[in-house]
Formats: C-alpha cells, structure tokens, sequence
C-alpha cells in the first residue's frame, strides 16, 4: 500500500501538518542505560497473539501512556498492536512519536528493524541502527522503495487514540523474520488543542528503556 494512501486511510494526520519538527522516538533521553527484560508475556490470548502489559500511568501526560502490546507472528506478517488510554475527540493526537524497535537476530545488538510514526508528519518501516532509523532505498519514500508497500499502520476505527497497529509482510528481499523481539518507545513533545510545546518531552517505554520482550516465535 502506498505510504500516502495508507494515512489517508487510517488516521489522517497529515492533513494537520503544520511543519513542527517534532522529535523522534528513539528512545534517547540522554545517557544510555542496560537492557532490561520486560516480563514473560502477561496473557496468551489465542495460538497466535502474545499481549505484554505495561504499567498503567507510569507517565505523567497519558495520551501516549502505553498499556500494552500485543505481538501477532505468523509465517506471513508480523503485527505489533500497541494500546492507549484513548480520548473523547476523535483526532484528538498530541505532538510526539511512536517507535516499535524489532529485534530479528540473536547475535547482534540493538533492533534490526523499526516502525516510525511521527504524529503531524508520517510514518516509516526502516533498518535501524543503534537505536536509530536508519533509511535504505529499499525502504525509503522518494523514490518509493521496492519494500515500502509491504509495511503499513492502521488505528482505531474512531480515531480517538485507543492503539495503533504496525504490520509489516514477510518477503523475499524485504523482511525474512522468524522468531522476533519487541520494544516500544513514545514520547510526547506537546498537544494540539491547544497547541502547546513541552519544556521536556514525555516519555514511555514497555517496561523500560530499550527493554526486550521475550522471543516471540511463529506460530
């Protein structure tokens, strides 16, 4: 799916763009810490979805408080489905970012790959490296690269900021994955309505900064 169809489709946010820089959610706040592991999966919800619970309001602005995540990896595509308090307006987005760091190989540090999604502006399936997106022709947008149709976001049907579900296709060239770890990363730099800019931005993360999941295999 073309990148600009795909947000037309789901939430529509570029038709607010309003040129803020906003600051990528890449997990840095200054400094680096350790890894931790975030807990073995909360709930099995059927043979196919592993969902990890965050803890609930470990941020002070909730709209980008995560509550968890649910993992879904199949032989075709992997989805990261990532959960929010929601709102009472629909479009009722704040400034900031959303990251979904993916890790695919057990011998290297750091994610493989990552789904970016800046609010007022777009959003991104790219290699990372060191935390950080790091574009490919493969995966890039001008020109369209020979990947970027595999990857895709979708949101709430409302729009009101209850998850956002980040999909990227299994295939040959693109993304080859099998067992993947997870780690997710939002900060919020300001609001819309009204439009104010955080001295300081937000952040959250599953369970903690640059956290793993547990593998999740396919299945």
């Amino acid at each position: 799916m073309n990148t600009k169809r795909t947000l037309a489709a789901t939430v529509t946010i570029v038709l607010f763009a309003l040129g803020v820089m906003t600051v990528a959610a890449s997990g840095e706040e200054g400094g680096w810490v350790a890894a931790k592991e975030v807990p073995a999966a909360a709930q099995i919800a059927g043979p196919v979805a592993t969902v990890l619970d965050d803890k609930a309001s470990d941020v002070a602005n909730p709209k980008l408080d995560i509550r968890k995540v649910k993992v879904v990896n199949t032989a075709t595509r992997l989805k990261v489905k990532v959960f929010f308090p929601g709102v009472a307006e629909t479009y009722d987005f704040p400034l900031g970012a959303v990251s979904v760091f993916l890790d695919t190989d057990a011998h290297r540090a750091g994610p493989e790959y990552g789904h970016f999604m800046d609010f007022f502006s777009d959003y991104r399936f790219a290699l990372t490296n060191h935390w950080r997106e790091n574009p490919t022709p493969e995966w890039g947008h001008s020109p369209e690269g020979d990947c970027v149709a595999t990857a895709s976001v979708r949101s709430d049907k409302q729009s009101k900021l209850r998850w956002f579900q980040y999909v990227v296709l299994k295939s040959e060239g693109c993304f080859e994955a099998e067992a993947v770890r997870v780690a997710v990363t939002t900060i919020n730099t300001g609001d819309l309505k009204p439009t104010i800019y955080y001295d300081r931005p937000f952040y959250d993360h599953l369970g903690a900064k640059h956290a793993w999941s547990e593998w999740v295999p396919v299945a």
